[in-house]
């Protein structure tokens, strides 16, 4: 018992630690990362996806409970990894193991923009009226918005090159392959209002 919980405060350090050399240094950590790292990371990692859908359904009364949505994002997780992982099997070298940590930890600027909007409605409730302050809001959340999408699709894009061990272009066809159903599924869930913008 005491082992098992050294080992989930030393996940939780490690978890912290990772999250700030991925703003910094998101090379160098995440190629870390897709060699070396722990489930019990991974763990952390998703309990704070199952906060936040918690946190988003008392404060918005979504139609579906947390725990649904949060076994549809799971669904969802192994869906993306697996398909990944089968289409760039090509080697020995790819491991099923490295597309989960890398893609875990990707999460991060999804999680900080979907944390952020709903702090931000509680805050600035609609309607926004178009004042000066409005405006100006609408800016700040907008350049933030982009900042955390560039860190996104720089961490999806390190994630897949270190686990797949494929090329830049081998890497956008995957993406292009991947883009072909995942869209398809978006918008299956905005239709039945699991996810109005998917999390991913």
């Amino acid at each position: 018992m005491v082992s098992e919980i050294i080992k989930i405060i030393t996940a939780f350090i490690l978890v912290i630690r990772n999250f700030i050399f991925l703003i910094f240094s998101p090379y160098k950590t995440i190629r870390k990362i897709s060699i070396k790292s722990d489930y019990y990371q991974i763990g952390i990692i998703f309990f704070l996806v199952f906060i936040y859908f918690k946190f988003i359904y008392y404060l918005r009364a979504d139609p579906h409970p947390a725990t649904f949505v949060f076994l549809i994002f799971l669904i969802n997780f192994l869906l993306t990894t697996g398909f990944f992982y089968l289409v760039s099997k090509n080697s020995e070298k790819v491991n099923f193991r490295s597309f989960v940590f890398t893609f875990s930890y990707s999460l991060f600027p999804t999680l900080i923009w979907f944390l952020t909007n709903s702090i931000l409605y509680i805050l600035f409730p609609p309607p926004r009226f178009p004042s000066l302050l409005g405006k100006g809001f609408s800016i700040f959340f907008i350049t933030f918005s982009i900042s955390l999408l560039v860190w996104k699709l720089i961490l999806f894009y390190l994630s897949l090159r270190f686990s797949t061990k494929l090329n830049f272009f081998r890497i956008i066809y995957l993406i292009i392959l991947y883009l072909m159903w995942f869209v398809p599924l978006s918008i299956f869930f905005y239709y039945f209002k699991i996810f109005r913008i998917p999390f991913i």
